[in-house]
């Protein structure tokens, strides 16, 4: 099978073996005893994004609203490829309220040892609410 043009290789445990990349995006694989559908013997686990060595780049306008992204030619050899890097963060709106006058939110665990949260709270300029978070639900 291939990988990308290693750098360094790490065995870790458990048959997983790290390539660490300059060029391409580095790897996290697992040895197989057996080869794999397409014939190898690992698959990949994970992928880590590289967008070094960058060879060139410049300035796009995609949408001309003057937001102008990043677009580079990264890596090299067979790992190369174009990028484009936009300024900001990334959001996906999965569900919105509006709430007049609202100034803070925090959510807090039930206990140091639980692992979700329980409590939402709401700061408001005259008064603070507490939800309680119970499956999907929530209750004031």
């Amino acid at each position: 099978g291939l990988t990308t043009v290693a750098n360094c290789i790490t065995y870790i445990d458990q048959s997983l073996v790290f390539i660490g990349s300059r060029s391409g995006e580095s790897q996290l694989i697992q040895l197989t005893q057996t080869p794999t559908e397409t014939g190898s013997f690992f698959k990949i686990i994970s992928t880590f994004p590289n967008i070094g060595p960058i060879v060139d780049m410049c300035l796009v306008d995609f949408e001309k609203q003057g937001q102008s992204h990043v677009v580079t030619c990264s890596g090299c050899y067979k790992d190369g490829s174009i990028r484009i890097i936009r300024n900001g963060i990334g959001i996906q709106e999965q569900a919105s309220i509006d709430l007049e006058g609202i100034k803070g939110v925090f959510s807090l665990k039930n206990s140091a040892d639980s692992e979700y949260d329980k409590y939402l709270v709401q700061s408001f300029f005259n008064e603070t609410r507490i939800l309680a978070i119970d499956g999907s639900d929530m209750e004031e």
